[in-house]
């Protein structure tokens, strides 16, 4: 353990390590998950109303920058759009996608670190929302998402 972080904030990170590439309880974590999708089926989605791949590692790179913004005390939205996708999707922009993704997940990693174990019962700069919420609220959608893309990795591949 960290010897700068709290109890808490340690086996959140660890939830989060695991989400992203560990061992995690789930069976699969993002890094298995992605491993082996192209541009091509990144961009493929199952129906016109369903979100590809790479759309919702666009919308996980955006909300995990949220968290941070409000972890480090501001509520402001980041400066890119939900689900923003490149102009053109090919290798270079997918490569791009995946390395800001990995991105996200580090700069959500150090905000954690910051926190104290104490901070987490009070408001984050979200209204009625504490900083608890936010951090767990995050992991769910992760989670949630995860799945939707192992979906449709085997749907698509």
């Amino acid at each position: 353990m960290n010897k700068n972080m709290g109890i808490e904030i340690n086996r959140i990170v660890k939830l989060f390590e695991a989400l992203q590439q560990g061992d995690c309880w789930i069976g699969t974590n993002f890094k298995e998950t992605l491993q082996g999708v192209d541009a091509t089926s990144a961009s493929d989605a199952v129906s016109g109303n369903s979100n590809s791949i790479w759309q919702l590692t666009a919308h996980i790179i955006y909300w995990r920058t949220t968290v941070v913004n409000r972890l480090t005390g501001s509520d402001n939205p980041p400066p890119f759009k939900d689900f923003l996708l490149p102009a053109e999707l090919n290798d270079a922009g997918w490569k791009q996608t995946l390395h800001d993704f990995e991105a996200a997940y580090h700069s959500l990693r150090t905000a954690l670190h910051n926190i104290k174990d104490e901070q987490l019962d009070k408001a984050s700069p979200r209204k009625e929302q504490t900083f608890y919420q936010l951090i767990m609220g995050c992991l769910q959608h992760d989670a949630y998402h995860l799945g939707q893309m192992m979906l449709l990795k085997k749907n698509i591949l």
